[in-house]
């Protein structure tokens, strides 16, 4: 979704947005997806004919996202069927943290709920700030979730749940069309939710070890649906986040966190009828298959082992080309291995990347290794200058330039200024990267086209290491 949609100033904004990003039939979300996905098409198009036409038509459906937006009907319909529902007191939606859902399917929508803020330095539901906190919906229909998401939508810190229940409906303002029909929301969304008192079943697998006379500790407590969201939404921000967005203006490594691979647990709730699970054990939502039809609720879980510390990092002084040190990075590899099975399955490089989504993935792939060498990069420019002016030093000259940035002597200025490093690591970076291509499926065979390409897309995402120590090069981009 393009940013400057996300800006919320008011309830409207929010219950707008909501539909645009979140109810996939809605009239909303389909300009938006078709819009996002013809920006996508623009931007891999070179032919200008149908560039002109494919701009048309994103212009044409933001003018019908605009109107939309607007004249928002399709809420006013949706509220009008969904206030309807009819629940019986003991089974309405309930907000919680620790719905019972969690730890069994036929458990009852019951559930606790913490909202207070402890301040401990140990990871628990109390100590994320409730400003932070995703709280769930516990229900017993799958016929609900769309509800109980639109009950959890929260602007300046309070969801529509709780006002709700505080009997002020100021999020409808912007919706109804007369009074009698504000009324009908009114009643009925009041018959949707309410407050329980904590009750626990037989479900709920909580299992008690007796220390002392009517004293029980707790061995097997209530899962946090709520902590469950906080950690899956932390590691996905790691896994998707590109490497170079963790550095600072000045190029420093900013603190981030590390997760190896291997060491997350992928743990699948309720099975895949979404009652079985409450609002945010569906929401995160996993599919065994790209195009399968079922999917099912999934938390994380860490390794609780302790850190294995490595070796102290060394300059690559005994190698020419220092990209093979990357050769052993797990996500290098993997993003290697996945870049050459897919090469294999055409008969030309042509063919691989002549789809738009083709090219995509190849890019993403490049990016990826692109990502890691920069991570590798920035960890030796952090290393003292000077080390490159080893007497008995292998590494070229021009991956000096790169690695060892701020070193100062005479000699090395002038190599500096006198070669053209830039190509050299560019045209090294495509030599290497064909070697571990070939090395990886040896059905793979490197051609001019694959080295033009990977000098172009690697020089591209690391032109501005490229371009350090003020040493630019103003050519185009090859």
């Amino acid at each position: 979704m393009m940013i400057e949609e996300r800006n919320v100033n008011n309830w409207r904004d929010v219950i707008v947005l909501f539909f645009q990003t979140k109810m996939n039939t809605s009239a909303l979300a389909k300009a938006s997806k078709y819009i996002e996905e013809k920006v996508v098409d623009l931007k891999n198009e070179s032919n200008n004919k149908k560039r002109d036409r494919l701009s048309a038509s994103i212009e044409k459906k933001k003018l019908e996202l605009e109107a939309l937006k607007n004249n928002p009907d399709e809420i006013t319909d949706w509220l009008d069927k969904n206030t309807q529902t009819k629940i019986s007191v003991g089974s309405r939606i309930i907000k919680s943290t620790h719905p019972l859902k969690f730890s069994h399917s036929s458990a009852p929508n019951d559930g606790v709920l913490v909202d207070v803020e402890d301040g401990s330095s140990l990871l628990n539901t109390a100590s994320i700030p409730n400003s932070f906190k995703a709280f769930d919906m516990a229900h017993n229909n799958g016929a609900l979730i769309s509800i109980s998401r639109f009950l959890a939508l929260s602007y300046e810190g309070e969801t529509i749940y709780d006002s709700i229940l505080k009997s002020e409906f100021q999020f409808l303002d912007e919706f109804y069309k007369n009074r009698e029909q504000l009324e009908e929301w009114k009643s009925g969304l009041t018959k949707l939710v309410e407050k329980r008192n904590i009750k626990s079943a037989s479900f709920a697998k909580q299992i008690y070890f007796p220390v002392g006379s009517r004293r029980y500790h707790l061995l097997a407590p209530l899962t946090s649906s709520t902590l469950a969201e906080a950690v899956f939404n932390k590691i996905s921000t790691i896994k998707y986040k590109k490497k170079a967005d963790s550095f600072d203006e000045g190029s420093a490594l900013n603190p981030h966190f590390s997760i190896p691979k291997n060491k997350i647990v992928v743990v699948r709730v309720g099975g895949n009828n979404p009652q079985n699970v409450s609002m945010l054990n569906r929401g995160r939502n996993f599919k065994l298959y790209r195009d399968s039809k079922e999917s099912y609720g999934i938390f994380n879980t860490l390794s609780s082992e302790p850190p294995v510390w490595h070796s102290q990092l060394k300059p690559p002084i005994y190698i020419r080309s220092f990209f093979y040190e990357l050769s052993r990075n797990y996500e290098v590899k993997e993003n290697i291995q996945y870049l050459s099975d897919f090469l294999t399955r055409f008969e030309s490089l042509q063919l691989s990347i002549k789809n738009p989504k083709r090219m995509k993935w190849v890019e993403k792939w490049i990016e990826n290794i692109a990502d890691e060498v920069l991570v590798y990069v920035k960890s030796i420019q952090a290393l003292p200058a000077g080390w490159s002016a080893n007497e008995g030093i292998k590494l070229k000259p021009e991956h000096c330039v790169l690695l060892d940035c701020h070193r100062q002597d005479e000699p090395f200025l002038e190599i500096t200024n006198s070669s053209d490093w830039q190509a050299a690591i560019t045209k090294d970076f495509a030599g290497w990267l064909n070697h571990r291509l070939t090395k990886a499926n040896e059905k793979f065979t490197p051609q001019d086209e694959h080295t033009k390409l990977w000098m172009k897309i690697f020089k591209a995402n690391f032109r501005e290491e490229l371009e350090i120590k003020g040493f630019i090069q103003q050519e185009e981009v090859v």
